[in-house]
């Protein structure tokens, strides 16, 4: 209750189901993606679900000013910071190992990795200055353990993603900034998830329900809800 939770990607999937959770828990939560209509229609619906109090702000977390503009925002709205949930990513490359360019692994990197680091980086002194904090980083299990020929780039971010996470825990423990990642597989997210079946049956040369229909990686034989994962990044962000 009353803690200050800057969520990004929060207009839909994870981001939004665990803007809602913690604004069900009576947190202040500040929504960032790229889309401000989206944003802020996904806001007013947490609003009145939940009669929490939520900010808004439209911003491209691949550019470090704008990374800079939402931290500071929080603060200056709110006084202090006190979870961080990485979530945002920008459009990852699937396809074929041969005919992806330095280019495309670059922007792969820039639309995810460096949103984390570049957040976590302006977030630590805060939470310092406030002894302690909390930033939970949203990951890709499967891929960052089983690559996966067609995307490869995601599978590189995520393994990169949990020695960051390892390493910035280390370093944040002695400040009781408790730093964690969320590392589910396949998150059913609706019209998102959808697109990346689209991508990666495209890529493999399969359809769509062949995709869909290969549930091995899944222990439960499906992919996970948001509502799941939001559940535990809640928990994560508690004392």
């Amino acid at each position: 209750r009353d803690k200050v939770v800057v969520v990004t990607g929060a207009s839909r999937g994870i981001g939004f189901a665990t803007s809602r959770v913690f604004g069900e828990e009576g947190a202040r939560v500040v929504m960032a993606a790229r889309n401000a209509e989206t944003l802020e229609r996904s806001a007013e619906a947490i609003r009145g679900e939940t009669g929490c109090t939520v900010h808004t702000m439209a911003c491209d977390l691949t550019k470090e000013d704008q990374c800079a503009r939402l931290v500071a925002f929080a603060e200056r709205t709110h006084g202090r910071i006190d979870i961080l949930v990485n979530n945002a990513s920008g459009k990852l490359p699937i396809g074929e190992f041969a005919t992806m360019t330095s280019e495309a692994w670059l922007t792969a990197w820039t639309n995810k990795l460096q949103i984390y680091v570049t957040l976590a980086r302006q977030v630590f002194p805060i939470m310092q200055r406030q002894n302690g904090g909390r930033i939970i980083n949203v990951i890709g299990a499967h891929a960052a353990r089983n690559p996966a020929p067609s995307y490869l780039p995601i599978g590189v971010i995520s393994a990169g993603l949990i020695n960051f996470v390892k390493g910035l825990a280390d370093l944040g423990a002695k400040h009781q900034i408790l730093v964690t990642g969320v590392s589910p597989a396949g998150v059913d997210t609706g019209e998102r998830w959808q697109s990346w079946l689209a991508r990666r049956a495209a890529s493999e040369g399969k359809t769509i329900e062949e995709v869909s229909a290969e549930k091995s990686e899944y222990s439960l034989g499906r992919p996970a809800k948001p509502e799941e994962i939001a559940d535990v990044i809640c928990f994560l962000g508690s004392s």
